[in-house]
């Protein structure tokens, strides 16, 4: 779970996070129609929407690190699938790294980064780094009870 929801997290922040609020969008239109009654023709909207990595100079390296943590945790899983070696350390730190950057995300969810927008990447980028959390979590949990992980062909 933690390995594609790292994944998602990754792909996100290359999508719109942040866009136009409802105050650049009125000015915007306003300034289109002075064109027009002076004359003049509309020119096309400029493009305002960031990215995770335009918009973040430090939380992007965070959930950077957590995708990669996720995609690690995921890759980890798949390699010790049915030796039933615990990494705990390193589920621990994916969990606890899911966990922080969920937060994160979830503030800029409630408080946009100024009079910004919020677009559909924020939402996927928050449910991705979410999903690395509880999938760090529930791997933890399988670890720290010594319980080898079950192939499914059992």
């Amino acid at each position: 779970m933690a390995g594609i929801a790292g994944v998602v997290l990754l792909i996100s922040m290359f999508l719109p996070w942040f866009g136009p609020g409802a105050t650049l969008e009125e000015a915007i239109e306003r300034a289109n129609e002075i064109t027009l009654q002076a004359g003049g023709e509309p020119q096309a909207s400029p493009d305002v929407t960031d990215n995770a990595w335009q918009a973040f100079s430090f939380v992007d390296l965070v959930l950077l690190l957590t995708a990669l943590a996720g995609i690690r945790a995921g890759v980890a899983a798949v390699a010790r699938q049915g030796s039933g070696r615990a990494m705990i350390g390193a589920t621990a730190i994916t969990a606890g790294l899911g966990g922080v950057s969920s937060l994160l995300v979830l503030y800029r969810v409630i408080n946009p980064i100024g009079e910004a927008g919020r677009e559909y990447g924020l939402f996927i980028g928050f449910f991705a780094a979410l999903g690395v959390a509880v999938g760090g979590w529930l791997a933890l949990e399988r670890d720290s009870r010594g319980q080898p992980r079950r192939d499914s062909s059992e």
